[in-house]
């Protein structure tokens, strides 16, 4: 198994990915409401690459983030959006950081990660009604190409956020 952190000669990598959580509010929105996010599986691991997943460019990686978001407090009608950037410059060993790609569990798109915040889903929420709570996964996978991925440790970091708005 392994992370983002990739050996290729060897099929075995392991990093852990970073993640960071900001809830970004109004002052005066700043106690009501009052939202969570909550993740689960911040390690992203890929298996070691075959034949086919060179043939087919990429491989998946093992499992998914899957986060929550959980108004906690207040009553007001809010918008939450779930934001996902990274944290590095590259991949290092020359893989640019766009060979990183993720999409919702519910989408098919994959969108190549960037080092800008990129919405991943909004959802208006009610505490104790409306989308209180709400959930998705994000799937990563790696772009492999035979000519310019020469065994090498390849390795990122991301960061998962929250932005909440009220009306």
């Amino acid at each position: 198994m392994s992370t983002l952190k990739r050996k290729l000669f060897s099929g075995s990598t392991s990093a852990a990915i970073s993640v960071s959580l900001a809830l970004l509010a109004s002052p005066l929105a700043a106690q009501n409401p009052v939202t969570s996010l909550t993740l689960a599986g911040q390690v992203i691991t890929f298996p070691a690459p075959t034949a086919a997943d060179y043939i087919a460019g990429f491989v998946n990686s093992a499992t998914g983030v899957t986060f929550t978001v959980n108004a906690t407090s207040g009553n007001q009608s809010h918008t939450t959006t779930v934001l996902i950037r990274a944290t590095s410059a590259n991949l290092g060993g020359a893989k640019v950081l766009a060979d990183l790609q993720w999409r919702r569990s519910d989408l098919v798109t994959w969108n190549s990660i960037t080092s800008v915040n990129a919405a991943v889903e909004a959802r208006t929420v009610v505490r104790n009604g409306t989308n209180d709570p709400w959930n998705n996964t994000i799937f990563f996978r790696l772009i492999l190409r035979w000519a310019t991925d020469p065994p090498a440790t390849y390795s990122g970091n991301y960061s998962i956020t929250l932005s909440q708005t009220v009306p």
